[in-house]
């Protein structure tokens, strides 16, 4: 019996979602909010000729920072699909969540709100750093509008902090203001797998 029921259980793990039902509804949620914005171009005009600032930053913070890297490349992969510049831009945005998934937890978990809020704008900003690589080679190398030198000047003088205050200003004000809503109740896929596989074998040491 004690074998069948382990079975059983291992079974049930391995047929657990990717994703919860609340990280679905973010993701939908989010999604929908960001294609919307896209579509019916919702932005912010003066980045380049015919390109305007996207909002976008705000809808792939909040998801990431509720939801998960998961979440965020999702809602990214449909901002983009919608937007501007298209699918082209996604690895791009997925660049950002990755690292804003991987430093924001450790972020949120500080007491002081001020000294948070100063760690969330120096992710925030990091994130961004290594997101515009991907748009200044796209922009430079593979579309050629504008000359690479030209994009540093352009992108790091000028439209990097324009972005910086999208991606910053109201997630960080849910942060400020309601942090319970923003916190990060989510796992990577493999610290889900870990603690799954934890709890099986204090599981099954304790039936023994």
């Amino acid at each position: 019996m004690q074998m069948q029921s382990s079975s059983d259980q291992t079974e049930l793990v391995q047929r657990k979602p990717i994703l919860s039902a609340r990280q679905v509804a973010i993701t939908v949620i989010f999604g929908a909010i960001a294609g919307a914005f896209e579509l019916l171009q919702i932005t912010i005009p003066g980045y380049l000729p015919g390109v305007n600032f996207s909002l976008s930053g705000i809808w792939l913070s909040l998801s990431t920072m509720i939801g998960g890297p998961i979440v965020g490349v999702i809602v990214a992969f449909v901002d983009a699909i919608t937007g501007q510049v298209g699918i082209i831009g996604w690895p791009g945005f997925a660049i950002h969540v990755l690292i804003l998934a991987a430093l924001y937890p450790r972020v949120y978990r500080i007491e002081d709100p001020t000294r948070r809020l100063v760690g969330y704008l120096i992710i925030t900003m990091i994130a961004l750093f290594f997101q515009y690589w991907w748009w200044i080679g796209l922009y430079s190398f593979v579309l050629q509008i504008i000359p690479f030198k030209a994009q540093l000047v352009l992108q790091f003088g000028y439209a990097y902090w324009v972005y910086l205050a999208i991606y910053f200003l109201i997630p960080a004000l849910v942060l400020a203001r309601a942090p319970q809503f923003v916190a990060p109740e989510w796992r990577w896929p493999w610290q889900r797998e870990e603690a799954e596989t934890a709890t099986e074998t204090e599981t099954a040491s304790r039936s023994t």
